[in-house]
């Protein structure tokens, strides 16, 4: 029936620039040039829809026509679908086109637990001033049900309250840490990983998620670099928290390797170290001097065999797994 009274919508040119987007479920759009281009082609082959003037579904064929400075678009209006009938339009396409983020799918179904609740009350409300009340029945024992309790909107939307507990979980904890909404983390992930950081201390959570905080670790090793961290000294975990704050890059990468259990990183001198070293070689090849050509290769074997022995000493410390430099 929604689908039908959809396809019964005239369609219409509305001015883009009368357009209002509002909240949407989908916080990312996604690559808009391959369907921009599709729509210069060959035309905008489904309109968006909208409620007056407010979009209900098309928000990235919006941001595409914009692209290519449309001034109108062309739309259906969908007057007469109620929010309900709306919400689980944009939802519909949302999971079909462009997939919406585990996060984003967490928080388009609190949101509609939260309706659900708005509703009850409302409902409620309404049926107190209209005497409407249920008496209690004496033969019932226990406390009454509340119309908006989290039993009765668990029946109202289908989601059991375990189910909304997870929901809530995992919507707080990634808008406490924001880089848990990014791609690739499923809401196992972050309730994993908030299983984690509540047994830190409080005063080290957020230092040590900042650190996790990297595009390049998977959210898998950055649960298991939180179980690394809660397992740490306190003092080891200190040391962690004070090299990961520090404005030297090598500290850095050390805190990293460190809560990776993971060989450090190679001693930045090491490194330079052995480009000079290959640079005093083509130095002694090169010299033409009779009176510098012996010191300059003298200087060139010293160089090599000074990174023979640091680049031993690093394999060693590698080898034994340490973390700590002097």
């Amino acid at each position: 029936m929604r689908h039908d009274a959809i396809s019964r919508a005239d369609v219409i040119d509305v001015p883009i620039a009368e357009i209002v987007v509002g909240e949407r479920r989908r916080t990312k759009l996604g690559r808009l040039k391959p369907l921009a281009t599709s729509i210069k082609t060959n035309g905008l082959i489904h309109p968006i829809l909208l409620r007056g003037r407010t979009l209900v579904a098309g928000h990235r064929r919006l941001e595409a026509c914009r692209s290519l400075d449309w001034k109108t678009i062309p739309a259906r209006q969908v007057e007469r679908l109620n929010d309900d009938q709306l919400r689980a339009i944009e939802l519909d396409e949302n999971t079909q086109r462009e997939g919406l983020s585990d996060y984003e799918t967490s928080k388009a179904r609190l949101a509609q637990i939260r309706q659900a609740e708005a509703d009850l009350k409302e409902k409620a409300r309404d049926a107190e001033l209209m005497g409407n009340v249920p008496k209690k029945s004496k033969s019932k024992r226990g406390r009454p049900k509340q119309s908006d309790s989290k039993q009765t909107v668990a029946e109202e939307t289908g989601v059991s309250r375990r189910e909304r507990e997870r929901v809530e979980r995992h919507v707080e904890l990634a808008e406490r840490y924001p880089f848990m909404q990014r791609s690739g983390w499923r809401r196992h992930h972050v309730l994993d990983a908030g299983d984690q950081i509540d047994k830190l201390p409080e005063h080290d959570r957020g230092p040590i998620a900042a650190l996790l905080d990297q595009d390049a670790i998977p959210p898998a090793k950055v649960v298991e670099y939180l179980s690394h961290a809660v397992d740490m000294p306190a003092a080891q975990r200190r040391d962690v928290i004070k090299r990961a704050a520090s404005a030297d890059d090598f500290e850095r990468r050390t805190a990293l390797t460190m809560i990776a259990i993971v060989p450090p990183p190679v001693d930045p001198g090491l490194l330079a170290l052995r480009e000079a070293t290959r640079s005093l070689e083509r130095a002694a090849d090169s010299c033409r001097s009779v009176e510098f050509r012996p010191r300059v290769t003298t200087l060139s074997h010293d160089a090599l065999r000074l990174a023979t022995e640091f680049s031993a000493h690093e394999k060693e410390a590698r080898t034994n797994g340490s973390n700590v430099r002097g």
